[in-house]
């Protein structure tokens, strides 16, 4: 088989060593001609790749790792790995001086794409041991997971971690429990349906008006009638208001049940299904009966979103808009380039973007579990969004309605020093990705709306200004001109 060392095209692009590219400069630049080495090394049929070690934290590269043939990942422990790049004439500026510590920080970071691979090979013997052994263990995958993370679970109630896996055409056979499911998939997805055998199945209509305390009442009504006990998980399969409504269950059943979230929207993956937030509607307010109840376990599916239409992927679009504008320039770099490719065919972006969206959420929510300060930069947009929902009656869907609020936002940013060209970006973004713009509303119901808006405190309204790609403030002091400007900025 041909042999590709992916440190070694790079260098012949580059025409100089990696290390003294690295040093001159840094690890971004370095990242992306090593995106176009990798994508060039999996072109090649039938080669064995050797990968640098972080190109697999690029989700881009990992789809064309994994699509290319098996993968292996090749442990050894800190300590010898610290002492073969000592004895390396080649030097590695990323990891130098040479630690143990600086060598498990860098493991931690990638562990979530490390785990992912088919096969986890002992690689402290011989070179002809090891390769020995990754023969041994090679197999065609049964599915790909591109992504395998064990992340705390910050709650009083319940195990201390969580799982999240994502990935392309998932096996789903080692997750059991009682599901609640968006009763469309039996239709869209049977194969994702029949993948999964619960003790007991109830399908239900998903939607916006479905997340009320009377089919909260009905569904643990529902439960108590299947007896289910306590350390039984509630599977919940389907979008975000499949989620919310089956989060808000799980949490009050027993006073607790494991709760499994399996997202089969773009929305749910890239954000709803992340973080723990659970609730229903009441009538002026949205998301105003909830509670926080981490899932033990998060499934995400990539493929699920063929079934699709393009309004419904919009949806989770904007949510990954917003993640970008929060705080990851690379992936509002990659919506910029592909975003509408993705919406439509391009499968590798929109996982990518998908996994960005829902990383920058993990990371955030991690850091904030209970939206004491950080995680409330990830409502950016939601405050007139989901006043404008609420408005419509919940005919105008979500990711129109933060689209919408992103907007708005960005024209209060820009009055108080946003970057010049921000809310240029913005709009233009939106309009290739195929966003109206411009809404005709009630400007007095979202005004009253947004007086019901759950992150009140003491009268004032929170609010998140985008300021430039990746950077937020938070403030509290918005005036009433300058709502009533943000409003006319989105008003048709």
């Amino acid at each position: 088989r041909p042999f590709v060392d992916t440190d070694e095209l790079v260098a012949q692009r580059l025409g100089m060593p990696v290390p003294a590219y690295l040093e001159r400069h840094g690890e971004p630049a370095f990242r992306a001609v090593e995106a176009d080495a990798v994508a060039a090394a999996c072109r090649i049929d039938g080669a064995v790749i050797a990968a640098g070690g972080g190109a697999v934290l690029d989700p881009l590269n990992r789809w064309a790792l994994w699509h290319h043939g098996s993968v292996t990942w090749l442990d050894a422990p800190v300590e010898l790995l610290v002492d073969r790049l000592a004895a390396d004439p080649v030097p590695r500026p990323t990891f130098q001086p040479y630690e143990a510590g600086r060598l498990t920080a860098a493991l931690d970071e990638r562990a979530s794409a490390y785990r992912a691979a088919d096969a986890r090979v002992d690689a402290s013997g011989s070179p002809d041991a090891v390769a020995a052994a990754v023969l041994d263990e090679r197999r065609p995958p049964a599915s790909r997971r591109l992504y395998d993370a064990e992340v705390p679970r910050r709650h009083p109630t319940g195990p201390l971690t969580a799982r999240v896996v994502m990935g392309v055409d998932l096996a789903l056979d080692d997750v059991d429990g009682v599901a609640i499911v968006d009763r469309r998939l039996l239709k869209a997805a049977p194969d994702l349906i029949g993948s999964l055998h619960p003790h007991a199945c109830l399908a239900i209509r998903a939607g916006e008006g479905s997340k009320r305390l009377s089919n909260v009442a009905r569904l643990l009504e529902w439960l108590a009638e299947q007896r289910i006990e306590r350390a039984t998980a509630l599977l919940a399969v389907g979008g975000g208001t499949i989620g919310d409504l089956a989060g808000t269950v799980a949490a009050l059943y027993a006073r607790g049940l494991p709760l499994v979230h399996i997202p089969t929207t773009w929305l749910a993956q890239a954000d709803s299904a992340i973080g723990g937030k659970v609730g229903v509607d009441l009538r002026t307010a949205k998301n105003a009966a909830g509670a926080f109840w981490p899932p033990v376990a998060v499934h995400s599916d990539v493929g699920a979103l063929r079934s699709l239409p393009i309004a419904a992927r919009r949806d989770g679009m904007a949510e990954s808009v917003k993640s970008a504008l929060i705080g990851d320039p690379g992936l509002w770099r990659l919506i910029e380039e592909r975003g509408a490719a993705a919406l439509r065919g391009d499968e590798p972006a929109r996982y990518a973007i998908v996994e960005r969206s829902a990383r920058l959420k993990l990371a955030v929510c991690g850091r904030d579990p209970f939206e004491a300060g950080e995680r409330r930069t990830l409502n950016l947009g939601h405050t007139i969004g989901h006043a404008l929902e609420v408005e419509s009656r919940y005919r105008l869907r979500h990711g129109a309605a933060v689209a919408l609020g992103m907007r708005a936002v960005a024209a209060i940013a820009a009055r108080r020093g946003a970057e010049t060209d921000l809310a240029a970006r913005l709009d233009q973004v939106l309009m290739t990705l195929g966003y109206t713009i411009t809404r005709t509303f009630d400007a007095v119901a979202v005004r009253d709306a947004m007086l019901a808006d759950k992150k009140r405190r003491d009268g004032r309204q929170r609010w998140i200004l985008p300021m430039s790609v990746g950077s937020v403030v938070e403030v509290d002091d918005v005036t009433d001109d300058e709502i009533d400007a943000a409003l006319e900025t989105i008003a048709a």
